[in-house]
């Protein structure tokens, strides 16, 4: 009997355990747009009801949406468009990868699936709430709102996405907040590169007009030929994550676009699901995940030339072997060498 009578009270610490891993990961890293303030309500909400022994509560869209008036402090209630259901639904699938890391590496057994009732007639609201599930039946992720399910790949691996610290002038000029591309934000970026390739073409053709005239080649000649070849492999060097950014939308960032106490970074131009944002994004971010093999640390870099002209994942304790892909759109990884 007392073993019988014990289940139920373990099924509910696993269920607590679980949602308050989200709840700290949501003040976190979760931001303060509307539909992730409406999830932090229902996490929130969840936590409290499942640790009295209820089952988690359902929530109407003008609640939700109350309550990120009052976080923002905003004067203007009853305003606005109304909270609705597809913009949870895209902030919720959009944040999976993220979700399931959580509770991943910390071991959860229980995992929540966002639940919506649409509303009808009669002003009857749209109602959402965040029902729970073992953990073992999460297998599969919607790719891009698509009903066909996308398996992970044996010995796969989930990425994090985590903002880092861009380089001064970086801050400077455009801020340390993600920004639309098509923006004067986004055009005074491309311009930085821009002026790099200027400033190597005005140094190579001031040295062909200087020299055009025939002329005997004298040691100070070499000396300014070395200079500008080192400024110009310099400023190429330099320009080379956002001229990368045009092409591939992920680029490895390097000292000119990073902080001095930032190691590994990236430029991102990503469309953002569930961002108000228009457009691409540009953010400097660091990719990064848990090894499956080892539980090491894994960062992006070049694939070399065991993988030319890609980005891959490499795990820091073993950076030749334990390799992985890199979708920038799914954040997921496959193993590139083939396992022991």
């Amino acid at each position: 009997m007392d073993l019988n009578s014990s289940k139920p009270e373990e099924t509910r610490n696993a269920q607590v355990y679980a949602l308050e891993i989200l709840v700290r990961w949501h003040k976190q890293d979760a931001g303060a747009s509307r539909a992730a303030t409406a999830i932090g309500a229902l996490l929130e909400a969840s936590l409290m009801a499942v640790a009295r022994g209820e089952i988690p509560p359902e929530k109407d869209g003008p609640s939700l949406l109350e309550v990120w008036r009052l976080e923002r402090e905003s004067s203007t209630r009853g305003t606005g468009s109304p909270l609705r259901g597809s913009e949870i639904k895209i902030w919720w699938e959009a944040h999976q990868n993220q979700i399931r890391q959580q509770l991943a590496d910390h071991q959860a057994e229980w995992r929540p699936e966002l639940s919506i009732k649409p509303g009808g007639g009669r002003n009857l609201p749209t109602r959402y709430a965040l029902l729970l599930a073992p953990f073992s039946a999460w297998a599969v992720e919607e790719v891009d709102g698509d009903a066909a399910p996308t398996l992970l790949a044996p010995g796969g691996l989930v990425y994090r996405v985590d903002p880092v610290k861009p380089a001064l002038w970086i801050r400077l000029l455009l801020g340390s907040k993600p920004f639309p591309i098509n923006s004067w934000r986004g055009y005074l970026l491309l311009a930085a590169a821009a002026l790099d390739l200027a400033l190597i073409c005005l140094i190579w053709g001031s040295l062909y007009f200087a020299w055009r005239q025939p002329r005997p080649v004298t040691t100070a000649d070499l000396a300014v030929a070395m200079l500008a070849t080192l400024v110009t492999l310099a400023l190429w060097h330099f320009s080379r994550p956002i001229r990368e950014l045009t092409t591939q939308r992920v680029s490895l960032g390097n000292e000119a676009v990073l902080a001095f106490s930032v190691l590994n970074g990236q430029l991102r131009a990503m469309k953002e699901p569930g961002s108000r944002l228009k457009g691409r994004i540009f953010s400097v971010v660091r990719h990064w995940g848990t090894c499956p093999v080892c539980a090491g640390e894994i960062d992006l870099a070049t694939g070399g030339r065991a993988f030319p002209d890609r980005i891959i994942g490499r795990c820091n304790d073993a950076p030749q072997e334990h390799v992985f892909t890199f979708d920038p759109v799914r954040l997921i990884g496959a193993p590139l060498r083939p396992p022991y």
